[in-house]
């Protein structure tokens, strides 16, 4: 088995063993080339190593493994393990492995259910936007907020909010759709537009909602359940937005003319090869992609869900991009939350949600590593933070500045003056005239990721379980690389090696022991006294088979059957029970009587080279393993503490 896959299959399924009691885990079980062995790897692999169902004997496997480590010890005196291709690989796999023990996973998990949920129900909603950077002053801010309540209640006293959106909406799409973003699902709209809308009940309109883009008020006109995926194909006559009605009247027409040939019995594909204007589908007969809610125009969208039966199609859909004809090929419910875990989970991975996962694990890391921040430190920025530093134009004036930490935890620290570089090179970070909330926003940022560099620097000696799955990481790849070196490479090129062991031990693939025979057998109830006779008068005669078949053969009734054949052992069960022999001999063949005559006894002899090649390939990596293992146990020194082993044996024996 390639040890990568095997990797691979780690990857997948993180979930930690059970590990001895720690006083044992950590004694050490054998020293091999100088280099301890822990008794909790050897537990943890030898676990790892159990079929179920079946046992495994402890001793056995301590020879196993102690060749293992034999080979990973030649593979390190060799250097396999300094090459750059060796430390980047496993680089990769640690950086894979310390994501799982550098998250918050219960607030992920938390996450991850929400956002589950969510995705099992589209949300229809309309919005109107109060346009405002993010650098507005506190003025400036508090007049677009009244500017949104005072649209909010012109809705609320009953202006239709189409009429209002129109009016006052700053997002430019409002012309097109009145302010109706039309159905969307969880991840579609930025976080905290979506947390208003899936807070609110249908009917309900939000106070306004602050996002980057400034203040919106949101109205909920419906909340269905999600529809899934479907997969469809279409046919598109393109009309640009704001075309004369003309160029939409040609377009309309042609669409029509489309659909009456689809009603006649044309083929959908063909006829989207041939007439559709989008033409990355059109090569595919119209084929589109997988999509579900909110990942396609709403008029085009809603048009393709409200269809059945999968083949058929849809009348002429106007949308804001031209006319459409729309078939279903499949459909697919929401999966299961395990199904489904893996996509938002990677979604979660690229929004702001990941932020507060990663906040709340590094404020378990604070409270764990006793993070303090140096007060005095911290109120000189505060003071000596303006706008010019803020936009990275200026200089902070040190001669005042505190020396010292800015701040500290287990053993760690960052200088003032590390800090005031940080600031000075990183410049505006945040758009902000307020100092505390910049100075506050950069020390989150520095020391966030100074713990998580910290924590990730400690996993080996605070997680066993990492510890050895990392160790089982090095090894593996090691043992990869040295095998190929010593066995599996030799084996692949080595074609006069090959030749040479099929030469020494070619008596170990012989062929069967066989004869050369015919078979006379009568389908008769009196068969064998008749089949006896004819052969006790005829036998001497040269052309014995036609007296006989002549003899018992009428026209329609064949009683006589003869079967000439070179049988194997283990061919036939009837003729494995004779003596093979040269000569005459009577069996029972096939549930009838028979004569058998053995004209020649085929002994065993060594096999073709092409008809056992895989057998003689699979025996020299056998032989060069072993020749490698004998060279192993000569040029390195293994030390096993008896002792330990017996705790060992007692410690699996017991669970």
């Amino acid at each position: 088995m390639k040890i990568r896959s095997y990797f691979l299959i780690i990857l997948l399924y993180l979930t930690p063993l059970v590990c001895p009691a720690q006083e044992l885990n950590t004694k050490t079980l054998m020293i091999v080339d100088g280099t301890g062995v822990e008794a909790g790897e050897f537990i943890r692999m030898y676990k790892k190593s159990i079929e179920p169902g079946k046992k495994l004997d402890i001793d056995s496997y301590l020879q196993q493994f102690t060749v293992f480590k034999l080979k990973v010890a030649d593979a390190l005196r060799e250097g396999y393990d300094t090459t750059k291709s060796f430390r980047n690989e496993l680089n990769g796999y640690r950086n894979q492995l310390a994501q799982n023990y550098l998250t918050d996973n219960q607030t992920k998990d938390k996450l991850l259910q929400k956002a589950y949920q969510r995705s099992l129900t589209d949300v229809n909603a309309w919005h109107i936007l109060i346009a405002m950077p993010q650098n507005v002053s506190p003025a400036d801010t508090l007049k677009a907020w009244q500017k949104a309540i005072n649209i909010r209640e012109r809705i609320i006293k009953g202006e239709p909010f189409e009429s209002v959106a129109r009016g006052t909406s700053d997002d430019k799409s409002v012309k097109i759709n009145g302010g109706n973003l039309g159905y969307f699902t969880v991840f579609q709209m930025i976080m905290p537009f979506e947390d208003a809308a899936y807070s609110l009940k249908k009917g309900a309109i939000s106070m306004p909602v602050r996002t980057p883009y400034g203040y919106h008020v949101i109205l909920v006109t419906d909340k269905r359940p999600s529809k899934g995926k479907i997969k469809v194909a279409h046919i598109m006559k393109a009309v640009q937005p704001g075309a004369a009605d003309s160029t939409s009247k040609k377009a309309e027409e042609e669409i029509n003319r489309i659909y009456q040939l689809l009603q006649e019995g044309a083929s959908f594909s063909d006829l989207a090869k041939k007439y559709s204007d989008h033409k990355e589908s059109a090569v595919k007969g119209g084929e589109l992609n997988w999509f579900g809610t909110g990942e396609i125009i709403s008029d085009f969208s809603e048009a393709a869900f409200a269809m059945a039966d999968t083949g058929k199609f849809t009348k002429p859909v106007h949308t804001i991009y031209g006319w459409h004809i729309i078939k279903l090929l499949d459909k697919k419910s929401p999966g299961t939350f395990e199904e489904s875990s893996s996509y938002l989970e990677s979604k979660i991975n690229k929004s702001y949600l990941n932020s507060i996962s990663k906040k709340s694990f590094v404020g378990k890391l604070k409270k764990d590593y006793n993070f303090q921040i140096n007060q005095d430190a911290y109120n000189w920025f505060i003071g000596h933070t303006d706008t010019l530093i803020i936009q990275g134009l200026k200089k902070y004036d040190r001669t005042t500045m505190p020396s010292g930490k800015m701040y500290s935890f287990a053993g760690q620290y960052f200088t003032t003056d590390e800090f005031a570089d940080y600031i000075e090179k990183r410049g505006s970070m945040i758009v902000t005239k307020d100092s505390s909330l910049f100075i506050n926003h950069l020390i989150d940022a520095r020391a966030g990721d100074h713990l998580i560099s910290y924590e990730n620097s400690q996993l080996e000696k605070k997680y066993p379980e990492f510890r050895y799955l990392m160790n089982e990481f090095h090894d593996g790849m090691l043992l990869f690389e040295v095998s190929g070196k010593n066995v599996w490479n030799r084996v692949s090129n080595d074609s006069s090696g090959l030749h040479h062991y099929y030469d020494e031990n070619k008596n170990k693939w012989l062929s069967r022991t066989g004869i050369e025979a015919e078979v006379y057998t009568m389908k008769s109830s009196d068969g064998e006294k008749q089949l006896s006779a004819a052969f006790e008068k005829y036998s001497r005669k040269n052309d014995l088979d036609d007296i006989l078949l002549n003899k018992f053969n009428k026209i329609n009734d064949t009683v006589l059957l003869i079967s000439r054949n070179t049988w194997y052992k283990g061919d036939n069960p009837d003729i494995d029970k004779i003596e093979w022999k040269n000569g005459t001999q009577s069996l029972t063949y096939k549930g009838y009587p028979s004569i058998i005559i053995i004209k020649r006894v085929l002994e065993p002899s060594p096999l073709n080279y092409d008809k056992v090649q895989g057998e003689v390939m699979t025996g020299y990596q056998e032989f060069l393993d072993s020749e490698w293992i004998r060279q192993l146990n000569k040029k390195y020194n293994v030390k096993i503490d008896n002792v330990v082993f017996q705790e060992v044996k007692k410690n699996i024996n017991n669970e």
